[in-house]
């Protein structure tokens, strides 16, 4: 005898998208807050990326050729960054964060307190819940919003989630893009995809 395999839940929003963007307009502006929080938190906001995974993120991921984008990989296709994300990210490269000792050297763009560290995820996350951001809500109404603009395919190479995982956030925001994958070679190398936050 067999057992069915257990369906997979369907992703829930919680947050209005309106809320979401109050987030990023905090995070973009308020200085009070520690920078290494507000950049976090945009990846959050505006990219879908987990804490757990955003404060991994190494500095090879980021590309500054000092004259032009700044360009993010979260997975395997880079994103450009609308200027004030990027230009608080530069902000971020330059200061030591929580860490007590110079981190010239570190290849964690969040270094933590101990040398060769990243950040742990419960010091951002707790600065972020006492301005109102809700971590789980905010990343939700993220890929919410982003699978209605986003074929699946290419979401997932963008932000790093499974193809299935990106279908059923597509079906939830009433979106098929079943038909996109067999034109996916020839538009790949367009920046429509690469880009999410042009304007």
């Amino acid at each position: 005898m067999s057992l069915a395999a257990a369906p997979k839940a369907q992703p829930q929003v919680t947050m209005a998208d309106h809320d979401r963007w109050r987030g990023v307009e905090l995070l973009l502006h308020d200085t009070t807050i520690n920078t290494h929080s507000r950049v976090a938190g945009l990846f959050m906001l505006l990219f879908a990326q987990p804490l757990n995974q955003i404060l991994k993120m190494t500095h090879d991921q980021v590309l500054d050729h000092g004259n032009g984008p700044i360009m993010i990989t979260f997975d395997t296709e880079p994103i450009q960054l609308p200027p004030g994300v990027a230009e608080l990210l530069i902000d971020h490269k330059h200061r030591n964060g929580c860490a007590s000792y110079r981190v010239g050297d570190t290849r964690w763009l969040f270094p933590g307190r101990l040398p060769g560290r990243p950040l742990v995820t419960e010091t951002v996350r707790s600065e972020l819940v006492s301005h109102g951001i809700k971590p789980r809500a905010s990343r939700s109404a993220a890929l919410f919003s982003l699978a209605g603009q986003i074929p699946a395919p290419v979401l997932a190479d963008l932000i790093g989630i499974g193809r299935n995982t990106a279908t059923r956030w597509a079906a939830l925001a009433a979106h098929d893009w079943s038909s996109y994958t067999r034109q996916r070679a020839q538009q790949l190398q367009s920046s429509t995809y690469r880009h999410l936050m042009t304007e």
